[in-house]
């Protein structure tokens, strides 16, 4: 059976595996937890505990596991499983690197450790950004390397703006020297966000001082709809007005 946790953050979901779960387990359970975490957040988060009294999953169970992380599988911003079940901990260890969002195992003496992770504060990330409305420009400042919730918060402020708009008259990206990305889900989060936005920017200036960075503009033009130029760290007054031009 599945029980649901109490006592954690509005935004994390923990749940317990005990004696043998079953597919009705998910339907009944999980599932509806997942779904009402999610009418009232973008993201959440999953602490999964698999314990002692934990004693196997049936085949439908795990083929419900499967259905719920392909559904699902952009919804998690970070997931903790709690186990000592050493399968358990392989699987996840070997394909948690796919996953868009940060997951991490512990073992069960750490669960306190696991509630701590969950719980903790969004990252701040290093994304800074301004988005100037009536231009319709938004300005992107890296400012160390780049983390997924950096790309949620980003969304958030920029969907809103483009809806009622339609488009952005153009991007600036300021970055001397690009730092890179955290990890893998970071490096998904923002070709995921080029993917589904690139159609609605006019303009894209990349203001660097960076020889790689600035020879984007070169193969950009085969993957994305803007304009791309890039410009030298002087020319940044000139780049915003190359993006702010109707």
């Amino acid at each position: 059976m599945i029980e649901v946790m109490t006592d954690l953050p509005d935004r994390v979901l923990g749940v317990k595996a005990r004696g043998q779960v079953t597919a009705d387990d998910y339907k009944t359970v999980l599932v509806p937890a997942i779904e009402e975490k999610l009418i009232q957040h973008k993201k959440v988060r999953l602490l999964y505990v698999i314990g002692d009294e934990f004693e196997s999953y049936t085949g439908g169970a795990a083929w419900e596991d499967a259905k719920v992380g392909m559904k699902h599988l952009t919804s998690f911003e970070r997931v903790a499983v709690v186990s000592d079940v050493d399968w358990i901990g392989n699987m996840i260890k070997a394909f948690g690197f796919a996953l868009p969002g940060e997951v991490r195992v512990f073992d069960d003496d750490d669960l306190e450790d696991a509630r701590q992770w969950i719980s903790e504060p969004a990252s701040k990330g290093h994304l800074s950004f301004e988005l100037i409305k009536d231009k319709g420009v938004l300005i992107l400042e890296p400012k160390g390397e780049l983390e997924a919730p950096d790309f949620e918060r980003l969304s958030a402020e920029v969907d809103p703006y483009i809806e009622g708009a339609g488009a952005l008259n153009g991007m600036m990206v300021i970055a001397e020297h690009f730092a890179g990305w955290d990890d893998f889900a970071a490096l998904t989060s923002h070709v995921r966000f080029v993917r589904e936005h690139h159609a609605k920017i006019r303009r894209v200036a990349i203001v660097t001082a960076d020889r790689l960075v600035s020879a984007i503009p070169r193969f950009a033009s085969r993957f994305v709809d803007a304009q791309v130029r890039a410009f030298s760290m002087s020319g940044r007054d000139e780049a915003l007005l190359w993006v702010a031009e109707k």
